[in-house]
């Protein structure tokens, strides 16, 4: 769900339907998600380079 307002007006009303802290909580929310998503996204990768076998660094000196 992606929140979208197209003019000024959409987001007055839906400021005095749902009041200020709740607008503004989904605001951040939604406004967020993509870089939630994208450092979720970059840990997994992380996570499984860490797992492959051909990353990891043996020591044949010793």
């Amino acid at each position: 769900m992606m929140m979208a307002f197209t003019n000024a007006t959409e987001f007055v009303q839906l400021l005095a339907n749902f009041g200020f802290p709740i607008v503004v909580t989904f605001y951040l929310l939604f406004r967020f998600e993509r870089k939630i998503e994208q450092m979720s996204f970059t840990l997994q990768q992380l996570h499984s380079s860490f797992l492959r076998p051909d990353n990891r660094k043996e020591d044949d000196d010793g």
